[in-house]
């Protein structure tokens, strides 16, 4: 099991969040993290969620497309709904018919600043929803949670392309 410390299971970086480039200016450290990792991480969420019957999941596409289908297979869901994300707002137009007497696990790649959280969970109010993350920044109470960072330094995940 990975301890809560502050880089990924098979990659080195360094404390830093920023480091400087040839021009001199400061650019982001990029810490990625493998497919093994999102894989455990997923089976970890999975693992703590399993005690809770859910009829969907609800996956947030800035980043939460991937663990969603991992998530399904892990639980055996065979239902994965979008909440549609793009340009950090959510298309009200786009969201999926959801039912009252159905219980929803909501899934997203990383719990960052909870500004998606936030918006997730307004215009999911009188849903019935569990919330998970692969990774949060912090401890937070927002919902189950595969592994706490405890650093600020950008993770680029395996389905993100190299800046």
């Amino acid at each position: 099991m990975p301890k809560r410390d502050d880089k990924c299971l098979d990659c080195s970086s360094s404390d830093l969040s920023f480091a400087p480039n040839n021009s001199g200016k400061s650019r982001i450290v990029q810490e990625p993290c493998s497919w093994f990792e999102i894989h455990y991480l997923v089976k970890e969420v999975a693992r703590q969620a399993a005690a809770k019957k859910f009829d969907s999941i609800l996956a947030i596409t800035n980043g939460g497309i991937i663990p969603a289908r991992l998530l399904a297979e892990e639980l055996g869901i065979d239902d994965i709904k979008l909440v549609p994300i793009r340009g950090k707002k959510i298309i009200t137009s786009e969201m999926p018919a959801l039912d009252k007497k159905k219980r929803y696990l909501v899934i997203d790649d990383i719990y960052d600043t909870g500004a998606t959280y936030e918006k997730v969970s307004k215009a999911l109010k009188g849903f019935s929803c569990d919330y998970a993350f692969c990774m949060t920044r912090h401890p937070t109470d927002a919902g189950i949670c595969g592994r706490i960072l405890g650093h600020d330094r950008w993770i680029l995940f395996p389905w993100e392309r190299v800046q």
